[in-house]
């Protein structure tokens, strides 16, 4: 069927199905899907659309918002959306795009699953698994012969997929903020800042901010002032260093800044903590 939308080009192509009641109850379910060329005036912006979507991006790219944050979705890659809560998506240039709204008893915890593993924006670059589920889908949608229990077989593999794309994910990450945290320990007594950081293990500020508070539980700052105060107090306890001395060694820009953050930290002057018996 062909369909009429600002930005979507006349060979772009949508396919509806009503899923069964057993299929609503006991699978994931195709409710549509199509095949879209669009240029740059398409846009998608919704409150709340009652199914799930992904979208695998086949030529072009779009830009993503989902709750407060903003993806960018290149070429092979799929987006993975809760259509329940707030979203926007648009295309950046000439896009094309397969997609298909879904649902089924485990969408919302394999949305939030793997969302808080990855976001919403998966690359599929080097994975043959997806693209031939998304194809073997969409043949079938557009035939309008629809298998309930394939398609469901299909919508599973592809959640199976993201999952395995996000643990390795998840590894490299976890190295890039074990390099960002070497850095720090190798450096702290010297002037860091986000910019820098983000620069040694070639993320943006935003995404690296992001990662490093997922796995740290910290923003990058807040642990580099951290790792300073705990270097100062084994001065403190271990030295007969002046609280000057003590502040230059631990990269405070002066013995005042130095009080005043440690005091913050561990309500206690530096005096006071030296004092303490262990």
């Amino acid at each position: 069927m062909k369909i009429i939308e600002k930005g979507v080009l006349h060979q772009s192509e949508v396919f509806f199905h009503i899923p069964s009641e057993f299929a609503k109850n006991a699978l994931y379910c195709l409710h549509d899907s199509g095949l879209f060329h669009c240029n740059d005036k398409y846009v998608v912006e919704r409150d709340n659309y009652s199914n799930y979507l992904i979208m695998l991006i086949r030529r072009g790219s779009m830009t993503v918002r989902y709750g407060d944050q903003e993806f960018q979705a290149q070429k092979n890659t799929l987006v993975f959306l809760n259509c329940h809560q707030p979203h926007m998506y648009r295309a950046n240039e000439n896009l094309l795009f397969e997609w298909f709204h879904f649902s089924g008893i485990s969408s919302q915890h394999y949305f939030d699953f793997l969302f808080e593993k990855n976001g919403c924006v998966f690359s599929i670059e080097n994975n043959f698994v997806i693209p031939e589920c998304m194809s073997q889908i969409l043949l079938m949608a557009e035939k309008g012969n629809i298998n309930e229990h394939f398609i469901s077989m299909n919508i599973h593999k592809i959640m199976y997929e993201l999952n395995e794309i996000s643990n390795e994910s998840t590894d490299i990450q976890e190295k890039i903020i074990l390099k960002a945290i070497a850095y720090i320990e190798s450096h702290f007594n010297l002037e860091i800042n986000l910019k820098e950081l983000a620069h040694y293990v070639n993320l943006t500020p935003f995404h690296f901010s992001r990662v490093f508070k997922k796995y740290t539980g910290y923003s990058p700052y807040e642990y580099v002032i951290n790792f300073r105060i705990n270097y100062a107090k084994k001065l403190l306890h271990n030295t007969q260093l002046s609280i000057k001395e003590i502040s230059i060694a631990a990269g405070f820009n002066s013995d005042t800044h130095f009080m005043t953050t440690f005091k913050k930290h561990t309500n206690l002057t530096p005096k006071q903590f030296r004092e303490i018996q262990f």
